[in-house]
Parts: structure tokens; C-alpha cells; sequence
């Protein structure tokens, strides 16, 4: 697992020997091509004096320049005879190196202890390390007062915590939220995805691609649910509905084959885009007729139905529980009314066909559109649990 050590200078990994001592991996505090020093420190649950939680061992090595570091026997200091000594000189550079990391060796042990099994600590900036000690009243203070910095770290922490192995540590911390603070992310998280694909979808008015707006809606299938008024799940996009002869032509394909998640009743919806037609020529004075993309997306969702219809029993086969077929609803997604309808006889003549339809909804792009403002609007007005200070 892997923590941040806050003040060391290097990456330390820690491995415990017992339930009051755990090994540290060697701190370089100088080095050749064939000789380095390091500093082998050790962790202490100290009982008798809680301060003195650290000590270690200097160990001067030697090796050929195409060899690896590897420990070798050592003569102990109790083997000197008298008028012996060894020396062993620091250099100001080594020696600074050394204080750093026992300050931060220090800080380690009186912030985490002991810590169990082995475990990775990785340094961090001076002014990361500073704002992860900050109190949290003190941390919020500091973030909203400078909101491109907290934005700025929650993406990357994000980043890392989408490419991170283990998310363990992730998964408790978001626990430690407790259940409102669960919902308050969750529910800020949800509002600043309907907002970002209202923006896309409103710069995108203008394309004509179906299978953009297709793709679109696959990704945010959760705004489907938002054309019936029952909950519903997609039981496939591009789906085939039957059709084929015996030559392997004329199969029916609907943009989307959605079910009741209550009832498992299918439904259809076929989209044209916002760019489609609404009406067509003027028939008589203000009489509209309905457009080519809006007649024939009718047409043709209403003969999908009948194919679904005749061939359920084959459609289903081996998959009883897929979904059922009572007299499926079917709903156009087409259009903007907001500009495709300026003048009164233009919006009565398109409400008098639509509403004269026989079980097939037609919905435009702006409606729907709408529907998910007032859904961000209504997020947004509702009292959010605060989490406790």
C-alpha cells in the first residue's frame, strides 16, 4: 500500500518485524560509481521514551564498477582494540541529507506509528505536505478562497484514483463520508453530468448526423427514462425487430429497444435530430402538413411495433425473461420546436397531428432538452446534507 510521507526528502518502504519495530529501506546519503554511504534506519514503539522513535546504522560500502550493492560481513565496533578508532566523515551535503530525513523518519513514526505488514511512503512538495496537515476547517477555508487549486487537485487525484490498482484505501476513505456525504458527492456528480451534456447537446443543435445523437443518448442513457414516465432500461440500440425474408433482406431496425424495468412491457423510440424538419409546406391558409423526417419517422416506429409484435416469440426464444410485448408504446425523438415553430399556425398544426397520433408519442429535442434543465434546477434547489465540521 502506498501513503504520502509528508517531510522526507526520499521514497521510504517500511516493513514491520514486530508489533513495536519495522525495518526502513536504505537512505543514500552519498554515492560514486563504486562507493556510497547510507543510512539504514529502523522504527521504534519506544514505551520508555515515546520521543526516541528512531535509530539506525551507518554503513559505508564498496563494490566493482559492474557490480551490484550487496551487504557483506561487517567488523563490529567491539572488535576495536585499544588505541583503535574508525572514522567516518560527513560531509555538510550528507549530513543536511541526514537531518531531513530524520525529521521526516520522525514525523512518520509520530503520525502513523507502527505501520503493519510493508507499506510504500512517497515524498511530497513542501506546500502538498503543509495542506494535507491543515485542519480540515482550515483546508476548506483555504480551498474555496482558491478554487483553481482545489479543482485542480481533485482532478488529479481523480486521475490517479481511476488508474490506481488498489482502491481500497479510496473505497474507505469515501466510506468515512457516511451516507450524506455519499449523497451530497453523488448527487453533485450526477448534476455536473446532466449539465455537461445539456452544453454539448445545445452546441450540437445544428448536426445532422442520427448517429451522433444516437451515440449521445447511449451514453446517457439515463435521459431516456425521461421520454416515458415509467422507469426503463435499453434492451438494445440498433435493435433487430424481425422483418427478414427468406433471401436474408428487409429486417427492421430501431434505434432503441427500451422495457418497463417494473413490468418488462418493450417500447420503441426511433430519433431523427434536432435539425430534422417538423412540417412541411403550408396546405392551406394556416394548415401545416407534418414533415417527411416527422411522417416517416412515424411510419416507420409504427411498423417496427408490427414486426415486434409478430415475431416476439422468435425475437425472445431462449430468453424468456428479455422482455414482453403488450401493445408496445412507441415515441419519435425529433426536431426543435423552439425553432423550427415561429408562428402560431405553425405550432397548432403541429400539436393537432401529434395529439391525433394512436399510441406514438413524438417528442422533440428542445422538450427533452428541457425536461433535464428542470431536472438540474431541481437538483440544485434541494437541501444537501452538510458534513459535520
Amino acid at each position: 500500500m502506498r501513503r504520502t510521507l509528508a517531510h522526507a526528502v526520499s521514497d521510504l518502504k517500511v516493513r514491520s518485524t514486530s508489533r513495536v519495530s519495522a525495518e526502513c529501506s536504505d537512505v543514500v546519503l552519498r554515492t560514486t560509481g563504486i562507493t556510497r554511504l547510507v543510512f539504514r534506519p529502523m522504527l521504534l514503539d519506544n514505551e520508555k521514551q515515546p520521543p526516541a522513535s528512531v535509530k539506525g546504522t551507518l554503513v559505508h560500502q564498496r563494490k566493482g564498477p559492474k557490480e551490484r550493492w550487496v551487504d557483506v560481513p561487517t567488523n563490529p565496533l567491539s572488535g576495536l582494540k585499544k588505541g583503535e578508532s574508525y572514522s567516518l566523515p560527513l560531509s555538510s551535503s550528507a549530513t543536511l541529507k541526514l537531518y531531513e530525513e530524520l525529521t521526516g523518519l520522525y514525523g512518520l513514526a509520530a503520525r502513523e506509528g507502527i505501520p503493519p505488514g510493508q507499506m510504500e511512503f512517497v515524498r511530497s512538495r513542501t506546500a502538498l505536505a503543509q495542506l494535507v496537515d491543515l485542519p480540515p476547517a482550515e483546508l476548506r477555508r483555504f480551498l474555496e478562497a482558491n478554487r483553481a487549486v482545489g479543482s485542480s487537485l481533485v482532478s488529479r487525484l481523480l486521475d490517479w484514483a481511476l488508474r490506481a490498482e488498489d482502491l481500497t484505501g479510496l473505497v474507505e476513505l469515501l466510506v468515512d463520508l457516511g451516507s450524506d456525504g455519499l449523497r451530497t458527492l453523488n448527487t453533485a456528480v450526477g448534476i455536473q453530468t446532466l449539465k455537461t451534456a445539456l452544453r454539448q447537446w445545445r452546441d450540437n443543435l445544428g448536426n445532422t448526423n442520427e448517429e451522433y445523437w444516437q451515440e449521445q443518448l447511449t451514453k446517457n442513457s439515463f435521459v431516456l427514462e425521461y421520454v416515458f414516465s415509467w422507469p426503463c432500461t435499453i434492451v438494445k440500440d440498433k435493435a433487430y425487430v424481425g422483418g427478414k425474408s427468406v433471401s436474408n433482406k428487409g429486417g427492421k431496425i430501431v434505434d432503441y429497444l427500451v422495457k418497463n424495468r417494473i413490468t418488462s412491457n418493450a417500447a420503441l423510440i426511433e430519433i431523427k435530430t434536432p435539425a430534422a424538419g417538423l412540417l412541411g409546406k403550408q396546405y392551406r391558409d394556416g394548415v401545416f402538413v407534418a414533415s417527411d423526417d416527422l411522417a416517416g419517422g412515424v411510419a416507420q416506429v409504427t411498423t417496427y411495433k408490427q414486426s415486434l409484435l409478430n415475431h416476439h416469440q422468435s425475437l425472445t426464444e431462449g430468453q424468456q425473461d428479455l422482455f414482453e410485448s403488450f401493445d408496445p408504446q412507441c415515441v419519435v425523438l425529433v426536431g426543435d420546436a423552439g425553432s423550427s415553430l415561429k408562428t402560431i399556425e405553425q405550432r397548432r398544426s403541429f400539436e393537432l397531428y401529434r395529439n391525433q397520433l394512436l399510441n406514438v408519442s413524438v417528442i422533440t429535442f428542445d422538450e427533452l432538452f428541457k425536461k433535464m434543465e428542470l431536472l438540474v434546477a431541481a437538483l440544485e434547489a434541494a437541501p444537501i446534507a452538510e458534513s459535520a465540521p
